[in-house]
């Protein structure tokens, strides 16, 4: 066995000792827009700004490969979305 008992405790601790030094990192959250309808697509992720959703549309695109056809839009609650759907 390559580790005993007590050498795996003491790792584990050792993790959790380092994970709970870390600070909690919060969201920041997205102010509401004034008048702004309920999203239509609660289920994709929201961005507060046309800029984000590029820069997730290019994160996209690193994992995936540049064949994946993906633009950003305005959503009528006032985010902006990724689509892969064609521009009508």
């Amino acid at each position: 066995m390559p580790f005993s008992d007590d050498d795996l405790d003491a790792f584990y601790r050792e993790i959790e000792a380092r994970t709970a030094a870390q600070p909690v990192r919060r969201r920041r959250r997205r102010r509401a827009r004034p008048n702004a309808e309920p999203c239509p697509t609660p289920d994709k992720e929201a961005f507060a700004a046309e800029s984000l959703a590029r820069e997730g549309i290019a994160r996209i695109k690193l994992r995936t490969g540049p064949s994946v056809g993906l633009r950003c839009y305005e959503c009528a609650c006032g985010a902006w979305h990724i689509t892969s759907r064609p521009q009508r």
